[in-house]
């Protein structure tokens, strides 16, 4: 890590409006000046529009600190973070701040489901982790991307992002109709009838470790996916069991 890292986090100019014109914002009551904790107890007239539209507030400069990050992925997460506090002094405010952000990035309670991908806790729910976590069975520290979700409620986006998660791209409403999701099961219409492509799930996979320059090992994995297993084509008595899936409407379906 950069020896100036709280430093260029830190110092970024602080946004908001640039008219320094009293005239512009609400003036502060006197009890609301009163009841904050940071100055003295009468109001100067360069606070006076402090809670006003026209406002200053701090911005700090995440993108070094989650650069820093990127390139520790695949190292020990307590190397990782021996060298983190080895940089940063925890008796000053800006170091503290620096180490807040780390422990907000990176998810140190991530657990192995029984389907072998990494979860973790997320408010109310459990959900597959994304971003920065360290991996509860070797302890790296590993990234996660997002997942594309699309524009939330649209039937079409919803389609296409169904089908994604199984390699499966598509970009026009008939493509999306030729098929059908059903849990693990994908069903595709084709001229000759109905085909079942069944999936499995294949977790993150170490493909080998690479020696950098520096001395220090990089572990190179395979994202974990669906892969399909196996692919029929579909009886008759299988068809009539899921008739209600095969003739409804995948962008209708909620």
């Amino acid at each position: 890590m950069r020896h100036d890292m709280a430093k260029v986090v830190t110092e970024r100019p602080r946004r908001g409006h640039s008219n320094p014109s009293r005239k512009w914002g609400r003036r502060l009551r006197r009890d609301e000046f009163e009841a904050d904790d940071h100055g003295p107890a009468r109001a100067p007239i360069a606070r006076g529009h402090q809670y006003g539209w026209d406002c200053k507030e701090f911005s700090d400069l995440l993108g070094p600190l989650r650069r820093y990050l990127h390139t520790q992925v695949g190292r020990p997460w307590n190397n990782v973070w021996s060298d983190i506090t080895r940089n940063l002094d925890h008796r000053s405010l800006s170091g503290r701040h620096i180490v807040s952000h780390v422990l907000w990035d990176v998810e140190r309670n991530a657990w192995l489901g029984a389907d072998g991908r990494v979860y973790h806790r997320r408010s109310s729910h459990t959900a597959p982790v994304s971003g920065f976590y360290v991996h509860p069975g070797t302890g790296l520290l590993r990234y996660a991307r997002e997942p594309w979700r699309g524009h939330r409620g649209g039937p079409f986006v919803k389609a296409q992002a169904a089908l994604r998660a199984f390699g499966i791209n598509v970009s026009t409403a008939t493509d999306i109709r030729r098929y059908r999701v059903e849990g693990t099961r994908i069903w595709e219409g084709r001229d000759c009838g109905w085909f079942i492509h069944t999936y499995r799930w294949v977790p993150e996979q170490l493909v080998r470790v690479v020696t950098r320059s520096d001395g220090r090992n990089v572990s190179i994995s395979k994202l974990a996916h669906y892969e399909r297993a196996a692919t029929k084509q579909a009886s008759g008595k299988e068809m009539r069991n899921a008739q209600l899936l095969l003739e409804g409407d995948p962008l209708s379906m909620k």
